[in-house]
């Protein structure tokens, strides 16, 4: 999660009040009333309220209590924030205005067919690349390795992750570059494992060289550095 605690919930973007309380140093029951007194306004100019605020209740960790909080869009920050001043404020405002563009313009990204024919190949060559990982499994075994069947797939994967800037599941909320990178990464690990078993290259030194070709790769994908969790 991102220093702003914005989240994604079924394609909208995003923040708990609880999460502006603690950035804007207020209160949170004062961030409450004001996010009531923003929703009676609307309400008497006969707008929705839901449009911008959605009520909710969260469970205190330390004493297992219920209590309200609001999940906001943008423009729900946005009436609130308007009450905010000062020169710190307005530095948070800018960081989360600019935050909430950002994935929501990378929600309307993976709406779209480029993305949705990029995901699908991507899954089409890490398929190869898990069949040939497999074929490595017991290659090593036969050159020593007591653990692969059990960390390899894990050890690859977390490889690609890591250079792209990525969790374990954050795969379906990347830009299409990204995932374009992750495939272009995934289909050199499978042909190098596949040439260097061919060259009977210890299964260490496979492992050593893709890294070296995907470090050399990744140097000059310039990758957004913003990801998404559900």
């Amino acid at each position: 999660m991102n220093e702003l605690m914005i989240f994604e919930k079924n394609e909208q973007v995003l923040v708990s009040s609880r999460a502006v309380a603690e950035r804007f140093h207020k209160m949170h029951k004062n961030v409450l009333t004001s996010v009531r007194d923003i929703i009676g306004g609307l309400l008497r100019n006969e707008h929705t309220p839901m449009t911008f605020f959605m009520e909710s209740v969260y469970q205190d960790s330390q004493n297992g209590e219920f209590y309200p909080e609001f999940f906001m869009n943008r423009d729900g920050f946005t009436l609130l924030a308007m009450g905010f001043t000062g020169d710190e404020a307005l530095t948070w405002k800018v960081k989360y205005i600019q935050t909430f563009n950002a994935m929501e313009a990378l929600i309307r990204e993976r709406l779209s067919t480029d993305w949705l024919v990029t995901r699908k190949q991507g899954k089409l060559v890490r398929r190869n690349e898990t069949d040939m990982i497999a074929e490595l499994i017991p290659y090593a075994e036969e050159q020593g390795s007591k653990n692969m069947r059990q960390t390899a797939y894990m050890t690859y994967t977390k490889l690609v992750n890591s250079l792209v800037g990525i969790e374990s599941g954050e795969r379906d909320f990347v830009s299409c570059k990204t995932l374009t990178t992750i495939i272009f990464l995934e289909d050199m690990i499978h042909h190098t494992i596949a040439e260097e078993m061919a060259n009977g290259t210890f299964y260490k030194e496979i492992y050593r060289k893709c890294k070296e070709n995907e470090q050399q790769i990744i140097r000059f994908a310039y990758l957004p550095g913003l990801s998404l969790t559900a």
